[in-house]
């Protein structure tokens, strides 16, 4: 039997189980993959051939394209409905371009993006009850400089609040597809987004807010901001901490620390070293993420964070444990053009994942956020299939966060 929307938000229906995505542009398709071997792996568990994610997950939070994830899967959509999604995604959105996201403009269309969501979004507001699980969705509001997290839980403080002045708008009334496209608006691919606030006696919007990917706010990966809001009573959860009663899976889409050649760095014109020192930043910030929640967490398969920390392999910082954390993802190394002479060139960690060589044009294209082509997103969607058995099996998600409902279910495969 599912859980209703109440039950998952409750408080008093434990322990809760959090779904982290990242940001990564078309390599939400990757993430997919990943998440495709996790759907597969529960529905094993449960018996339940139709089970989706927002069966088990009682809050799903993402950023960019995992907020477009994000919203599919708080929805109800399977896996494999939002894989088709993003096949026709990539192409349909990226595979033309307007600007040069600089100079003349914003490099890809935003009306490309709206319309490939529009099917599963619509009109859709983030208080409907189409909704079937928590939802989070992270965006940086430009014009007053504020990170914003919006929930869908009737609890959170501006959801529905009784005192709003006339023609305001409270969150509940906010669509989906605007918020989407807000937490994904990433500065030089995509314009910012506005999103009206206030309405005359007209029905006419009068003010609106202006957004930017919330990658700009430090939410790239949203799991430190997800644990915050589980738990910081502001939010409206009041959920428990503690290794028995809350997990987190957090889901990336590839990572590969950007670098830059110091001499070709320096000479590039200021506007583009500012844009890759940005991307470098939000790198950094993801990777802090993780190392903040593997710092105050159990984790049976802990990511290497760098050379100096390791993994942190037995390090919990806090007197226990405050959750269950497992980040799952996979590294997307590259290999120069061509070997030195007499030496030959190592398989990389992909071409090990894949069992195959792969050429540097390809091992490069698939950390590209816009690289929608659709032999790159097959590539993408295979490599995340192929990752994430490393992570997921008999022992991960923790069997203790099974629901209780699964007692007795047919487990064969």
């Amino acid at each position: 039997m599912s859980l209703s929307l109440n039950d998952h938000l409750d408080p008093q229906e434990g322990p809760k189980r959090i779904l982290a995505l990242d940001g990564g542009g078309v390599k939400g398709i990757l993430t997919l993959g990943m998440l495709e071997v996790l759907e597969a792996e529960l529905r094993k568990r449960s018996g339940d051939r139709e089970l989706v994610l927002s069966d088990y997950f009682d809050l799903i939070g993402g950023t960019s394209t995992g907020a477009i994830i994000a919203s599919g899967l708080a929805l109800g959509r399977s896996v494999g409905e939002l894989i088709e999604m993003y096949q026709a995604l990539g192409p349909q959105v990226f595979g033309k371009t307007k600007g040069d996201g600089y100079l003349m403009g914003s490099k890809y269309d935003s009306n490309a993006l709206q319309k490939a969501l529009w099917p599963v979004l619509g009109k859709k507001t983030i208080g409907t009850r189409q909704l079937k699980t928590g939802l989070a969705i992270h965006a940086k509001r430009i014009d007053t400089g504020s990170a914003w997290v919006l929930t869908n839980n009737p609890h959170a403080p501006y959801f529905d609040p009784p005192d709003l002045p006339l023609g305001e708008v409270a969150n509940k009334d906010f669509r989906l597809i605007n918020l989407v496209m807000a937490s994904a608006a990433a500065p030089t691919f995509f314009d910012e987004v506005k999103v009206p606030m206030k309405y005359n006696a007209k029905d006419k919007p009068i003010e609106h807010a202006y957004f930017v990917d919330g990658a700009v706010g430090g939410f790239n990966n949203p799991s430190v901001q997800l644990l915050l809001t589980a738990l910081v009573p502001a939010y409206g959860f009041g959920w428990k901490s503690g290794a028995d009663n809350l997990m987190m899976a957090s889901f990336g889409t590839g990572s590969r620390r950007p670098t830059y050649d110091g001499k070709q760095f320096a000479r590039m014109w200021p506007g583009m070293r500012g844009v890759n020192a940005l991307r470098s930043m939000i790198f950094d910030t993801q990777v802090q993420a993780i190392m903040l929640m593997q710092a105050v967490s159990e984790s049976i398969r802990p990511w290497t964070i760098n050379s100096e920390v390791g993994d942190m392999s037995g390090v919990c910082i806090s007197p226990n444990a405050m959750l269950d954390f497992q980040r799952v993802d996979v590294e997307l190394e590259s290999k120069p053009k061509r070997a030195k002479r007499g030496e030959r060139l190592a398989r990389t960690s992909i071409e090990k994942l894949l069992d195959r060589e792969l050429d540097h044009s390809v091992l490069e294209s698939v950390d590209q956020l816009a690289n929608g082509h659709p032999d790159n997103m097959s590539l993408l969607l295979e490599i995340g299939r192929k990752a994430a058995p490393a992570y997921i099996g008999d022992d991960w998600p923790n069997p203790k966060f099974d629901l209780a409902s699964w007692s007795g279910a047919n487990r064969e495969n």
